[in-house]
């Protein structure tokens, strides 16, 4: 290993920003936006087929079908990006890196490859075959449940690689390779869990984003001017079918669509709160086993956008929250739509003062520099009621114990006195459009933050984003007041 490193000149290799940064974040980036749908609609999917199979519900069986009929499309577009990011971008922009690299995550790739061609296996037969297995639906939940595994290992070792890359435990210049070590990446685990639940809470987002814009369509055109003729848009709209009937289909449609909305904004908006405890254990890992990484994340240059992640989680749960409120007002529960809107004030006010800066420069080191680490009412630029510790970790908590009184009492409110389906209003329903929105952008700054948190490195202390190696050992643990702050 060291004599192959040894034969690598570190030498820059030429590129610009766009091909050195921007291009790899923005192929990378739309792939995770397709890779992580699949992995938790999957999960919905094996949920929803179970539940039809025990109680015989049609919504849950409709679901799970649109579901899997949707994986042939996202899988061959989620593939076609990942492809071109390892040939085109990884092995031809970026091939000094990624051979080095490759020589001791060899049999990471190679296994992550045969759960790529399990996937292929089962998704494309469940797709293919979806109708055809109904007789045997025990066999086709099996199928379902298989993927999903497949899929998680998957992950779990895109992980590992990603993990490597962030907390080495195998150094640039040495002959031990340990691939049980870099199982057992002290970043692994607790990334492993924050992707898996972000997984279904993003597949459950999009179900929301896609029913709420359905249940636009099916009821604009109860909507649709006088002047009109109804019979003639019946005919445009389903063929020639009689006006009463068409109402009927249009009430069964709203009352689909708003039944899968709400079904998948319940899992979006709970397993978000799940994130606040497991995005902080992992920033505690980051922070004992990569303490300059974690150090740019919350007082260097991407402290700022970590700002915005924090800003958005609060979105979350305000545009829960009013969603619960108009739905619950919708349905003519007064009483429980009242405590919900309570907790929507709570939450707007614990937002405003949690989103505010620690300090008024773009880093911490640089109102250091300036001499100006101090409170702004003694002339400085620090905000001390904007630091982490101990005010966000407080609204934090806060936003956590709201969000669950919210939601179990909108859940509550739904077992005493069910709802009639298709009464929800067309502005709750944009709710859910910005709630999904706010998913998919927390998804995609989570993982900017990630990886703009080794700068300059690619693989910390050991390949530089210039894909120069560093042939020596790492530096010893130096204490955080003397280690030079920056890229």
């Amino acid at each position: 290993m060291q004599q192959l490193i040894l034969s690598l000149s570190p030498t820059a290799v030429p590129g610009t920003l766009v091909t050195n940064t921007v291009l790899v974040g923005c192929v990378a980036l739309l792939h995770v936006l397709f890779a992580t749908f699949l992995i938790g609609s999957c999960t919905l999917v094996a949920l929803s087929e179970g539940i039809s199979m025990v109680t015989k519900d049609e919504r849950h069986e409709r679901l799970a079908r649109s579901l899997v009929h949707a994986w042939g499309y996202v899988f061959s577009t989620g593939a076609a990006i990942a492809i071109f990011f390892v040939v085109f971008v990884l092995v031809g922009m970026w091939g000094r890196f990624f051979v080095t690299f490759q020589q001791f995550t060899f049999w990471v790739w190679f296994f992550e490859a045969l759960t790529f061609v399990g996937e292929i296996v089962l998704l494309y037969t469940l797709y293919a075959n979806w109708e055809r297995l109904s007789d045997y639906r025990l066999a086709r939940l099996g199928m379902v449940l298989l993927l999903n595994i497949d899929q998680w290992f998957q992950m779990f070792l895109i992980d590992v690689i990603a993990s490597q890359m962030l907390t080495p435990t195998v150094q640039g210049a040495t002959d031990n390779i340990s691939y049980l070590l870099q199982f057992l990446n002290p970043t692994n685990l607790p990334l492993t869990i924050h992707r898996t639940i972000g997984n279904i809470a993003w597949a459950g987002a999009l179900v929301a984003l896609v029913s709420a814009f359905q249940y636009l369509r099916v009821t604009r055109r109860e909507e649709a001017p006088a002047l009109a003729p109804r019979r003639r848009t019946a005919v445009r709209a389903l063929g020639a079918m009689p006006e009463g009937e068409l109402v009927r289909e249009r009430n069964r449609e709203a009352a689909y669509w708003d039944w899968a909305g709400q079904w998948g904004m319940l899992f979006a908006f709970a397993l978000t709160i799940v994130q606040i405890w497991v995005g902080y254990s992992y920033a505690k890992e980051i922070q004992l086993h990569s303490l300059d990484s974690w150090y740019q994340m919350m007082y260097g240059w991407i402290s700022n956008i970590f700002l915005g992640q924090f800003a958005g989680l609060g979105l979350i749960f305000i545009l829960g929250v009013a969603y619960f409120w108009r739905r619950l007002k919708a349905a003519g529960q007064h009483a429980a739509a009242r405590r919900q809107q309570l907790a929507l004030i709570l939450l707007i006010l614990l937002f405003l003062f949690g989103i505010q800066p620690a300090w008024f420069a773009g880093s911490y080191p640089d109102i250091v520099a300036a001499h100006l680490a101090k409170p702004f009412w003694d002339g400085g630029l620090e905000d001390p009621f904007g630091f982490f510790f101990p005010w966000k970790v407080m609204v934090l908590i806060a936003d956590m114990l709201i969000a669950l009184y919210a939601l179990w009492s909108f859940v509550r409110t739904r077992v005493r006195t069910p709802m009639t389906m298709g009464q929800a209003s067309r502005s709750s329903q944009r709710l859910l459009i910005g709630m999904a929105i706010v998913v998919g952008l927390m998804m995609l700054i989570m993982g900017i933050i990630r990886e703009s948190s080794r700068s300059p490195y690619l693989v910390n202390q050991n390949i530089t984003i210039n894909h120069q190696v560093i042939l020596q050992q790492p530096a010893p643990n130096i204490p955080l007041g003397q280690r030079p702050i920056g890229p």
